[in-house]
This record gives structure tokens, C-alpha cells and sequence, in this order.
């Protein structure tokens, strides 16, 4: 049940962080809206290194691992995208790509 909450919070943070990337990029004079969305962000990815630590104490199989990393990997190829400025070609696709690694790894593989 607590892996459930915890992985609700996360995604409703991932969405967050999505349009805040999205309004970051249009209008970039504001500061607190870069600094939410960076905490929105890394807040997003501790919670699934959480959730996934969570599940695979709970039900370790390699496919699963596998599943958990491959997503992990999602998350930080983004970071270094948006850092050489690619993030207004390529941003909405990786932070749709975030969205799908919620959807499809953590809320398909939770043991609950």
C-alpha cells in the first residue's frame, strides 16, 4: 500500500516537473520556475530509485532489475541533454518518455 502512495506522489512530481520544463523553456527570465522544476525532478527520480528499491526487495527477478535500470537510464540521459541545450528540440519527447517510464515500469511491476 505505501509503495502505491509513494509511487502516486511520484508521478503527479514527474507530471509537474513535465510542464514546468515545458513553461522553463518558453519563458526563461524566471528563476523560481527553473529551480521547481530541477527540485520536481530530482524529488521524481529518488522516489523511483525508492519505489524500485521497494520492489525489488520485495520480488528481485532479473527481468525486473533490468526493467528498473533501463528506466533509471531514461531519467539521466535527460540531464545532460537539457545541460548542452537540446531541450527545446528533444525536451517534450524525454520528459514523454519520463511519463512513460512511470506508467509502464513502476506501476506494472509494483509488488502491491
Amino acid at each position: 500500500m505505501l509503495d502505491t502512495v509513494i509511487a502516486s506522489i511520484g508521478f503527479v512530481i514527474a507530471v509537474m516537473s513535465f510542464i514546468g520544463g515545458f513553461r522553463m523553456i518558453r519563458r526563461t527570465d524566471h528563476a523560481a520556475e527553473t529551480i521547481m522544476h530541477r527540485v520536481n525532478g530530482f524529488l521524481a527520480i529518488g522516489l523511483y530509485v525508492l519505489i524500485a528499491a521497494i520492489s525489488l526487495y520485495e520480488k528481485a527477478t532479473l527481468i525486473i532489475a533490468a526493467l528498473y535500470l533501463l528506466g533509471l537510464m531514461v531519467h539521466l540521459v535527460k540531464i545532460p541533454l537539457v545541460r548542452k541545450g537540446l531541450a527545446v528540440r528533444y525536451g517534450g519527447y524525454m520528459g514523454a518518455m519520463l511519463l512513460i517510464t512511470w506508467l509502464a515500469v513502476i506501476f506494472t511491476h509494483l509488488p502491491s
